[in-house]
């Protein structure tokens, strides 16, 4: 299947921007350009949308893009894209291929399942990685797969993680493992929570954010090797529109260096708008709270970060939407580009929007 969307068939691509990044920045940002899809978007008579998670396979220059359909519109899939990113902008998106998403025995999700979220792209082994919100029952999953959606294996996830009856423990309804990244040693895959467990604190409020967990899982083994603390943001602002909605939390991660997470907090308010907000969070300090039922019985000290640059309404000159998915992309003229995509919620209101940056090294 392919299906070519150019900045020429009407949807956008946006000049080189000069972006602004935060003083304590190791780099200087710039918009490249931006590809927007319209909700309703069919490709091969399915709808395109949802997209919650990206990552990079640097060799073949395609992206892996996960959906975060529910198998309600279509079996819950993984879309294979590329994009034409040059230092010039970016030109245009080419959706390759859909791969159906299915379980140990080779058949596919039942719809509400699943909810996918995060993927990851394992290049050593021609892998994926990819975790799920929740099943009908809300309890998590992180699964190894070929790329062609084929699962592999599930990891076992702890039992501080699954809700129970109650909902005292465990992830929140779509507040769970939002994140994936692979450490840059290709031995652990890291996972993170949106915002606290029930049992580990509150939802992020406009007063006061959500301590996130992250684990890290041996992938030989595929046991739990370590877990940390990640302190999540107040809400930016208040609604102004009925029901009031508005929200805060982590959306996704993945390594800027070998101990340090380049993290995204993206936060919500109706009537306002989105802020998405990237910080270097560090593991050096932080206490290693693996096996703890709640943080509040072990006093952890969370993982320091410090924030090097914000996308709100209007900055860039963007449009911005509801982004869950950050990836790097290809080099241009040398330096790193970050790729950032939104997940359209297949609402007629939002759209699919794919925005790469350039991130040159910063100079003082």
């Amino acid at each position: 299947m392919k299906f070519l969307v150019s900045a020429i068939a009407g949807l956008l691509a946006s000049a080189a921007v000069t972006a602004h990044a935060q003083d304590a920045a190791p780099f200087r940002a710039t918009l490249l350009g931006e590809i927007v899809l319209p909700t309703g978007l069919k490709t091969a008579g399915t709808e395109f949308g949802g997209i919650s998670g990206l990552d990079y396979d640097a060799a073949n220059g395609l992206f892996y893009a996960i959906s975060d359909d529910r198998s309600e519109r279509a079996p819950a899939r993984l879309y294979t894209l590329k994009l034409a990113i040059d230092g010039k902008g970016v030109h245009g998106i080419d959706i390759v291929s859909s791969h159906d998403l299915r379980k140990a025995e080779g058949t596919l999700f039942a719809r509400k399942d699943v909810d996918p979220e995060a993927i990851r792209f394992d290049a050593s082994a021609n892998r994926i990685f990819w975790s799920s919100e929740g099943d009908a029952a809300g309890r998590p999953a992180i699964y190894e797969a070929k790329p062609d959606g084929s699962q592999i294996r599930s990891f076992v996830i702890p039992e501080a993680y699954l809700p129970n009856a109650d909902k005292t423990r465990g992830v929140r309804s779509n507040l769970s493992f939002e994140s994936l990244a692979i450490s840059p040693d290709g031995k652990t895959l890291w996972a993170g929570t949106e915002n606290a467990l029930a049992q580990d604190g509150e939802k992020a409020t406009l007063e006061a954010g959500s301590p996130s967990r992250i684990i890290g899982f041996d992938i030989a083994s595929g046991t739990v090797a370590v877990e940390y603390v990640y302190e999540n943001g107040p809400i930016f602002a208040k609604a102004t529109k009925e029901p009031h909605y508005n929200d805060n939390g982590l959306s996704e991660f993945l390594f800027f260096g070998p101990d340090e997470l380049l993290t995204v907090e993206r936060s919500f308010a109706l009537g306002i708008g989105s802020e998405i907000d990237f910080y270097l969070a560090s593991f050096s300090g932080a206490t290693n709270i693996k096996d703890a039922g709640s943080i509040k019985d072990v006093g952890a000290k969370a993982m320091s970060k410090r924030k090097v640059l914000k996308i709100g309404e209007g900055d860039f000159g963007l449009d911005i939407d509801n982004i869950e998915s950050v990836s790097w992309g290809p080099e241009v003229d040398g330096q790193r580009t970050l790729v950032i995509a939104s997940d359209n919620n297949f609402s007629s209101e939002q759209f699919t929007q794919f925005v790469v940056l350039k991130l040159d090294a910063a100079t003082n």
